[in-house]
């Protein structure tokens, strides 16, 4: 197993064949690699599985998915403390590390190795920290929204850690209600980041003040809410923003939702046609994650109060591009009610 391997080298992606597979698994000289779709945990493919194909002269050129185990093991990144334990209980080569979009963000071996993907996402990171989280009442009673803790650790630090692991660095914090506690709390913490306070002389809404980023930021930037999580590869969504040459992405998560009751279905005149038997809909829902193209902010009203979502809905009626990335539902966790909160707790098992 070379020293120098990158987690890339040990993915492939489903479509890729059989031959292929074969040279990756010689390449990299290790027994497995794992096979992703836009990234996601999809199988592995082991040289055993490689070995028995070609013994019975299998087609080379069939996609590497044909052979591979579509069930292998794998924990999330909130269940590294397992990991001994699933080796002393299996004889597994490795161990597919996956974040709550499927996605492989580390792979650990037996001998206690670990290939993570290399971060060198660079780019501006702007959260609109300045609202009042009545919601969350009565912690927000004594602490702003942003300083909220999941576990020993503040909301929006979490945010900012994610970030930081993929390489971001600079911070822009709008604020406004109870902004000199937000920033008496980050004065204290030790960090390898930079944060700039921009500070609302009157609550602006989700995208009001903008518009005091005009002169600050000359590349286009990750806009977040304080109050949420997207357990996804922000490289994955940035290149895609850049690779659609979108104005505004917006990251969607999927939602489904059971409805408890028999729905009717009518014609047009009213007249009984169908029961649909506690139907299940999907939605994508707005996380509240987006990437911004910074020519926005030289667009943006001054001083007035609005909502980023307007200021989506205007770009598209100027004719701007606007994206959709799309997460798994388990990938956004939003703390904006007392008992998300706490959903949100367990689920970073803290």
């Amino acid at each position: 197993m070379g020293e120098s391997m990158q987690l890339e080298d040990i993915l492939i992606d489903e479509n890729s064949n059989i031959r292929s597979a074969v040279a990756q698994l010689e390449r990299v000289r290790c027994k497995v690699i794992y096979v992703v779709n836009n990234g996601k945990l999809t199988a592995s493919v082991s040289d055993g599985d490689v070995r028995r194909f070609v013994l019975q002269e299998g087609d080379m050129s069939l996609p590497v998915r044909k052979i591979a185990s579509s069930t292998p093991q794998y924990l999330t990144r909130y269940e590294k403390e397992k990991i001994d334990a699933v080796f002393e209980r299996t004889e597994i080569y490795s161990l597919p590390i996956v974040n709550y979009n499927q996605e492989v963000v580390e792979v650990v071996f037996r001998n206690g190795r670990r290939v993570r993907r290399a971060c060198t996402l660079a780019c501006p990171v702007v959260m609109m920290a300045g609202g009042r989280g009545t919601r969350l009442y009565p912690y927000t009673k004594i602490l702003p929204k942003a300083l909220i803790p999941v576990g020993d650790i503040p909301i929006s630090e979490r945010i900012v850690n994610n970030f930081v692991e993929f390489g971001c660095g600079q911070f822009y914090f709008i604020v406004n209600h109870k902004k000199d506690m937000i920033q008496a709390y980050y004065n204290s913490v030790h960090k390898n980041y930079q944060i700039t306070y921009i500070e609302e002389a009157q609550p602006l809404g989700t995208g009001g003040g903008l518009y005091l980023l005009e002169d600050r930021i000359k590349q286009d930037f990750f806009l977040i809410n304080c109050d949420i999580i997207i357990d996804a590869d922000y490289a994955e969504i940035y290149n895609y923003h850049q690779r659609e040459k979108n104005y505004i992405t917006m990251v969607a998560a999927k939602y489904r939702q059971k409805v408890p009751y028999g729905v009717v279905v009518c014609d047009g005149g009213g007249q009984y046609e169908a029961m649909r038997e506690k139907p299940e809909m999907d939605y994508l829902i707005n996380t509240g994650m987006y990437v911004v193209d910074h020519d926005l902010l030289r667009r943006m009203p001054h001083g007035e109060n609005i909502s980023f979502p307007e200021l989506v809905d205007d770009s598209r009626r100027r004719g701007a591009k606007i994206g959709v990335y799309v997460v798994e539902e388990d990938a956004y966790m939003d703390m904006g009610q007392l008992e998300e909160l706490e959903s949100m707790r367990k689920k970073l098992n803290v």
